[in-house]
């Protein structure tokens, strides 16, 4: 985000970077790609019907330490969650520029088409289930043990 070349002067320059240090307009910007009218209006920007992108979620949040926001869209199809995110950007491109004349928004990356599925994750769910299984094991064990109670020597032994 940077300030509009609508802005003239140094001291309105200044004065726009220095509201964008306090955080709050960055963060009202991030809220835009998660209003239900951002997805309506970014279908009819993809020429198809809002309750063709009704099973896509869309999430906008700040890049920590940055005035960059960053536009996640997940679906069942990877191609249309890619084109959603492209047409979700130019939504919060004109609707920021609404809100707050003195900046533009620019995009820095078109949507990447993922090259596997963000959910479910094999790799990730196998591990998980090791740990799980590990603990779960020895949580077992240790139990087995308790129910049988000290071990008694025998005599002679």
């Amino acid at each position: 985000m940077t300030p509009s070349s609508e802005v003239e002067g140094a001291d309105e320059i200044l004065d726009s970077i220095e509201a964008l240090e306090r955080r709050t307009v960055v963060a009202t910007l991030a809220r835009i790609p998660r209003a239900p009218e951002t997805k309506e209006r970014a279908a009819e920007r993809m020429g198809v019907e809002p309750r063709d992108v009704r099973y896509y979620w869309i999430g906008g949040s700040v890049v920590p330490n940055t005035n960059v926001v960053r536009i996640e869209v997940q679906g069942p199809d990877p191609e249309g969650a890619a084109r959603l995110a492209d047409a979700v950007a130019a939504v919060t491109r004109r609707e920021g520029r609404r809100l707050y004349r003195v900046y533009s928004l620019r995009e820095l990356a078109r949507a990447e088409v993922p090259r596997r599925p963000v959910r479910p994750d094999p790799r990730r769910n196998a591990a998980v289930a090791a740990v799980l299984g590990l603990f779960a094991g020895l949580l077992g064990a240790a139990a087995v043990e308790l129910l049988r109670g000290p071990r008694r020597a025998r005599p002679g032994a």
